[in-house]
């Protein structure tokens, strides 16, 4: 094999298989003699870890994957934290395989089978690993909810990690993924540069919902400051914040949002800054938009959403 029992190890974080150790010489005798003696430990059929202590998280991630490779790849939410993408902290160990193997699942580790094993994966990763793009739309369609499933897609290309375009051309190949409908929607809504759920939540229950004009999003803004991006700017000089938890929490961050807001007020431009109150009340806001817009020279009229919502036609003035 060209490296020695250390090398080995060193090199898959502690884990070794039952071949490789006979390879260098390591008789299954010696292995049993090795495993009483609490030298190493048996993770996996035909896999161990150079430990006698709790194991950690990547011995065990390259036993998982010596005991179902050479044909195996990580996915899921393992390729997510191997990425260091955080979505969630699961000790599971996910694989993929090709569909035409039968392996059952050991404890601990989530086997699935997929058709197209060789197209998903990313070649330099070691141990093997699907694409980003595959793990994030596979974790991404079994979230409980939609704005969960929402909320990760976006947050990854918020994060520069990938792009919508690139997942939107995965999805393309995905097509019998669970919540590939919505998927493509958030999607394309991101490419317009919506980069949060609450941002998602503003373009389609409070803007689109009313009937308001389209705003522009994330527009680039220097100053002294540094460049700043403003979430959405109509062009009746009214800018619309939204203030999420993420980004916002930090003295810093406050005081850049005091600072974009100044100079919002020195060029004449209104801002109106919504949270996460726009989720569950998003007539409001849209009336209070639709208020500023129309007392700044907007010719329309917002419509309301349904038979309860808040937002009256031509009477648009009212801000409370």
């Amino acid at each position: 094999m060209g490296v020695n029992f250390d090398e080995l190890g060193r090199w898959q974080s502690g884990a070794f298989s039952r071949a490789q150790a006979n390879a260098l010489g390591m008789s299954d005798r010696s292995l049993a003699e090795r495993c009483r003696a609490g030298r190493i430990q048996r993770l996996y059929r035909g896999a161990y870890g150079a430990f006698s202590v709790p194991v950690p998280w990547e011995t065990r991630l390259w036993a998982a994957w010596l005991a179902y490779g050479p044909e195996a790849a990580l996915t899921g939410e393992t390729a997510l934290r191997q990425y260091g993408v955080d979505a969630g902290r699961s000790d599971l160990v996910e694989l993929e395989v090709p569909h035409r193997r039968r392996v059952r699942s050991a404890p601990g580790v989530v086997i699935t089978r997929t058709r197209d094993f060789a197209g998903r994966l990313l070649g330099s990763r070691e141990p093997p690993t699907v694409r980003l793009e595959v793990a994030v739309l596979t974790v991404a369609s079994r979230r409980s909810k939609p704005e969960k499933a929402a909320a990760l897609v976006l947050d990854v290309c918020r994060q520069r990690r990938t792009t919508p375009q690139r997942l939107l051309a995965e999805l393309d190949r995905m097509r019998q993924l669970p919540r590939h409908r919505l998927l493509v929607e958030v999607l394309r809504d991101a490419t317009g540069g919506i980069e949060s759920f609450l941002e998602l939540v503003y373009l389609r229950k409070v803007e689109r919902a009313h009937g308001l004009p389209t705003a522009r999003r994330q527009v680039r803004m220097a100053g002294d400051q540094g460049v700043v991006y403003r979430d959405n700017e109509y062009e009746y000089d009214l800018i619309v914040e939204l203030d999420g938890r993420a980004g916002h929490d930090d003295a810093g961050s406050r005081w850049r949002d005091m600072a974009r807001d100044n100079a919002a007020l020195i060029a004449a431009k209104a801002t109106l800054r919504f949270g996460y109150q726009i989720v569950q009340d998003p007539c409001t806001a849209a009336a209070q938009v639709a208020s500023v817009l129309r007392f700044r020279g907007w010719p329309g009229h917002p419509t309301p959403c349904g038979p309860r919502c808040q937002v009256e036609v031509g009477n648009a003035a009212n801000l409370n």
